[in-house]
């Protein structure tokens, strides 16, 4: 479950600076959008580390930050805020192949756990292509 902390990680960083960068006729909108999602990205982000440490594991949670940070350096530069649109939403499929991989081997409740976050994902990769189709 490292990579899929990580990918958190790097969305929860990716939509914050989206939040504070979003501008345009629908600033408002998107603005209120992605400062909803950086704080989804950090509670699933806790409740993953939360359950490697439950499950034994020893996550290295600065490891995962400063891949994160290099991963949002990246990302970051996209100008426009459908850029910023479309990077969330190649992070959200991310997320989810990293839950669909992570399910190998797991626990049904850890499985549970991850489809959980899988199903979320898919349902704001539904409004993320909503708000992209012109």
């Amino acid at each position: 479950m490292h990579n899929l902390a990580t990918l958190l990680r790097t969305a929860q960083f990716y939509a914050h600076n989206s939040h504070n960068l979003t501008t345009g006729i629908t600033f408002f909108e998107d603005h209120k959008f992605f400062g909803g999602l950086y704080g989804t990205y950090e509670e699933t982000y806790d409740g993953v580390v939360e359950r490697m440490i439950g499950l034994g594991k020893n996550p290295d949670l600065a490891a995962i930050t400063k891949a994160a940070a290099g991963v949002v350096a990246e990302y970051g530069k996209h100008k426009s805020t459908e850029d910023c649109y479309d990077s969330v939403l190649e992070l959200e499929k991310e997320i989810c192949k990293a839950c669909e991989k992570d399910m190998s081997g797991a626990s049904e409740g850890t499985k549970n756990f991850l489809q959980g976050i899988a199903d979320q994902s898919e349902m704001r990769q539904y409004k993320i292509q909503q708000r992209l189709k012109k």
